[in-house]
């Protein structure tokens, strides 16, 4: 779940890329505005996140940038079959908090290659979600239907993209996330599980696999980092290119700012 809040967060930092050379007056005016020329460009475009801050809990509508108090995912599905982890899941009504608490470091820019880098951190994320699981990790079986209540802390993505510009039916340019490439490494995830099925065979089940958890935290982890990475992608592009191709290219990189 920690990988879902980062598709969020990294759409605003795409955006905020972008959105710094956007005319004031299309702008909400407590957004900091940076200069294409300006020598400290990436300090600069920290301080406009930090002008974004105190508005991420409540989102931003006019920017199209959701609420990250709680952020809110409707539904995700999982279909894995490897030999670490051979899963079927769904995970339902996804809400977590702690996500405006972000903290981005090693902000590096490129304007002539339309491409950046940087690095995400989630001191903690406090996540509810309902479960539907059947597979095995490893050697333990995975099964059954409930609640998970957890907190996943010191969370870092660290990220690369690039952009491309296109066109739309009126010839006009605008911006879309050409790639983006994340790795994501949890610190640590503590939680608990609910079953909500009536099945003691599944309350065993769901208690062994519980158990072989946290005595292999680190291992299991590793394992399931690597699809919240690729979910992440999924959601970060799509998020950040609906918004992008909002703006006009004359809007979001104008020759003279006002």
């Amino acid at each position: 779940m920690g990988g879902q809040m980062f598709l969020s967060i990294i759409s605003i930092t795409l955006i905020v890329l972008q959105t710094q050379h956007t005319t004031a007056k299309r702008l909400p005016n407590f957004v900091h505005v940076c200069k294409r020329s300006d020598p400290q460009l990436e300090k600069c475009l920290l301080q406009t996140i930090e002008s974004l801050r105190p508005e991420l809990p409540n989102g931003i509508p006019k920017m199209q940038i959701p609420a990250l108090e709680p952020m809110v995912i409707p539904m995700v599905a999982v279909n894995r079959n490897e030999d670490a982890l051979k899963v079927k899941a769904t995970i339902k009504d996804i809400q977590a908090w702690g996500g405006s608490k972000f903290v981005i470091s090693n902000l590096k820019v490129n304007l002539e290659k339309l491409n950046g880098e940087g690095t995400i951190l989630l001191p903690n994320l406090f996540v509810n979600c309902t479960y539907d699981i059947d597979g095995r990790l490893m050697v333990v079986p995975l099964q059954g239907q409930g609640i998970f209540r957890g907190n996943i802390t010191n969370t870092k993505a660290d990220v690369k993209a690039s952009l491309e510009v296109l066109k739309d039916k009126k010839n006009r340019e605008y911006f879309q996330v050409k790639d983006i490439r994340i790795k994501l490494k949890v610190g640590d995830a503590n939680g608990k599980i609910i079953p909500q099925n009536i099945n003691k065979n599944n309350d065993v089940l769901t208690e062994t696999a519980s158990a072989f958890y946290h005595q292999n935290r680190r291992v299991v982890l590793d394992i399931i980092t690597p699809i919240a990475e690729e979910i992440t992608v999924e959601f970060a592009l799509q998020i950040a290119n609906n918004i992008l191709k909002t703006i006009l290219y004359d809007e979001i990189l104008p020759k003279e700012l006002p």
